[in-house]
Parts: C-alpha cells; sequence; structure tokens
C-alpha cells in the first residue's frame, strides 16, 4: 500500500533523527513562549494549535523509533505531514 512505502521511505536514521530534533525545538518554543502560540495572543487559531500538538506528538513517536503495527495508526503518526507542520510552527516561532 502507498502509506506503507511511504512510511517506509522515510524511515531512515538520518531524517528520523531530524524530525526528533525538530519536534522536540518546537516543543521548548512552545514552552519558551506559549503566548506565542496561543489562540488569544497570537495569529494563529486554535485549529493550528492542535495540529502543533499532533505534529510534535507525531514527530517524537517517529524519532524515537516507534512502529504503529496497524494502518490506520501509521497514518494517523505519518512524519511527512507532521514534518511539513513543524517546520511551520518554527517559521511561525523565529518570525
Amino acid at each position: 500500500m502507498l502509506a506503507n512505502k511511504c512510511y517506509q521511505l522515510m524511515d531512515k536514521g538520518p531524517l528520523r533523527a531530524l524530525i526528533l530534533i525538530i519536534a522536540l525545538a518546537l516543543a521548548s518554543c512552545v514552552f519558551w513562549d506559549p503566548a506565542r502560540f496561543a489562540a488569544n495572543t497570537s495569529s494563529l487559531h486554535v485549529w493550528q494549535g492542535v495540529l502543533l500538538i499532533w505534529a510534535v506528538c507525531s514527530g517524537v513517536t517517529f524519532g524515537v523509533g516507534f512502529h504503529p503495527k496497524h494502518l490506520i495508526w501509521r497514518l494517523f503518526f505519518h512524519p511527512l505531514p507532521a514534518f511539513f507542520i513543524l517546520l511551520f510552527g518554527l517559521y511561525h516561532f523565529f518570525k
């Protein structure tokens, strides 16, 4: 299936480490200045904050080497959309 093949293509050590580092960096940014990510005090909407939290969770899950067995969980914790959302979150913090 396409999801499994895409997951296997991303399942490389350097890419896994990169996503883990980016996820931990974004989590640190949220802890450092949560007002930049809060819906009432920033330009982000509530759904964007939820996506950022999901991306951090998905990035850490993928980065530490956890392999979901079921297809639904592989789709839910897929690292490719999480990677782009993590990059957006870091861009939003440092702009």
